[in-house]
């Protein structure tokens, strides 16, 4: 056996930890996958709350899709005062939404694309708040609107070493589009991550629906190969280790 061992980021996610060995692995690429609506979001954001306030670790938040006065609203449904936390310095949020007027990064001019913009404002907020985790928030949004995946993939691959050289663990939603069964529109836990969770909401009646959260990989660790209960509760996400999904 050997005597190596991998330093852990704790989540803070009541129960996701037992799932992979206490944590990610620390400076580790994770790809948070699901189709709408299945707590991708919360979960990542989540994780950058309990990192500022049971661990001492700041955060980053860049946010692609839903603009931050509503982030900050709909998280203060689960006692998380993101707010609170920017005023203290222990987390920045980048807004990139569709609704800003003036963003601070272009990101649309086909067949250029370059994320150094990106990256450079990403480490700017690391360095300024010390942050050891990064959120992404939502890679579909870019996916859509690029037709190159090679220049895509080459670009984020980039943008995701540098951030792990910086000491940061990062997270990254992607959406899974309803008709598909894959995990993404361009594959990106291919090439980008070394951890796949997967999210799940699935009809099971009429009348109901079941979630559940799947470990699909995540290198380094030995981890859950079952699909595990999982509820959005009034406090957040939370899993319950031992509690199977029927069927799997």
């Amino acid at each position: 056996m050997s005597e190596f061992t991998i330093e852990r980021v704790k989540t803070g996610i009541p129960g996701l930890d037992e799932l992979i060995e206490g944590g990610f692995p620390r400076g580790d690429t994770i790809l948070i996958a699901g189709k709408a609506g299945t707590g991708k979001s919360i979960l990542a954001i989540q994780f950058l709350f309990k990192g500022a306030t049971l661990y001492n670790e700041s955060g980053v938040l860049v946010t692609l899709e839903e603009p931050p006065h509503l982030i900050r609203r709909n998280m203060l449904r689960f006692g998380m005062d993101l707010a609170q936390l920017e005023r203290a310095g222990r987390l920045a949020i980048v807004d990139l939404s569709p609704s800003k007027e003036v963003t601070p990064v272009t990101v649309g001019e086909y067949p250029s694309f370059d994320l150094s913009g990106l990256e450079a404002i990403i480490l700017n907020h690391v360095k300024r708040l010390n942050a050891k985790r990064v959120v992404i928030d939502t890679l579909s949004i870019m996916a859509y609107k690029f037709r190159s995946r090679d220049i895509l993939r080459e670009e984020f691959f980039k943008l995701c070493a540098s951030i792990s050289r910086a000491g940061c663990t990062l997270l990254l939603t992607s959406e899974i589009p309803a008709q598909d069964t894959g995990l993404g529109v361009f594959d990106i836990e291919a090439f980008l991550a070394s951890g796949v969770i997967v999210l799940y909401n699935e009809k099971i009646s009429d009348t109901s629906r079941s979630r559940s959260i799947e470990v699909l990989k995540l290198r380094g660790s030995k981890h859950s190969s079952r699909i595990h209960s999982m509820r959005i509760t009034d406090e957040g996400i939370r899993v319950w280790p031992g509690e199977i999904t029927p069927g799997h």
